[in-house]
């Protein structure tokens, strides 16, 4: 069995135990807002809790840093979603739609929304906004071709982004946006 094959197995057949006092910090993350929850959150975390349920503390506090505006500390704690589910398209895609939206960090958000549409073909979104973050970078061909690609597997995504629409027709015409 290699490292990582083991790593996960091990990981998987025999989890942490939770305790009391990480249950009791994630009832009172759940219950509170702003700073509170988000402090309940956190020692909830560092102090141990199941699969189950440290799964939706985290995204209690991914919403907790968003509605206080932390976006740096938002894109750190994406950034460990994607270290915990390495595979998780989805994951990168919320650390390169902060990166592209909150931060304007456009080429940083270019290789996270990459390896999203790379890890799920299939999906146009991450496509669509691989390219909103390729327009923004002013790597406009790019951008055009992945909005083309991105239309190819959902026609309507930019039915009512028009945003979206708005840097594909400027990508198209080699135009900067915004």
């Amino acid at each position: 069995m290699s490292g990582l094959l083991a790593f996960y197995f091990f990981a998987l057949a025999a989890p942490a135990p939770e305790t009391a006092a990480a249950r009791e910090q994630a009832r009172i993350c759940e219950k509170l807002t702003g700073e509170e929850s988000l402090f309940a959150c956190r020692r909830a975390i560092d102090l141990g809790l199941s699969p189950e349920r440290l799964w939706p503390v985290r995204q209690i506090v991914a919403r907790r840093l968003a509605s206080l505006e932390r976006w740096d500390e938002l894109a750190d704690h994406f950034r460990s979603d994607v270290a915990l589910h390495p595979l998780d398209p989805e994951a990168r895609l919320r650390l390169g739609s902060t990166l592209l939206f909150a931060l304007g960090r456009h080429s940083d958000a270019v290789t996270e929304l990459a390896e999203a549409a790379r890890m799920a073909p299939e999906a146009a979104l991450p496509r669509g906004l691989l390219a909103l973050a390729q327009a923004a970078s002013g790597r406009l061909k790019e951008a055009a071709e992945d909005f083309e690609a991105a239309l190819r597997l959902d026609e309507h995504l930019l039915d009512h982004r028009p945003a979206m629409r708005a840097a594909f027709e400027a990508a198209r015409r080699g135009e900067a946006w915004p």
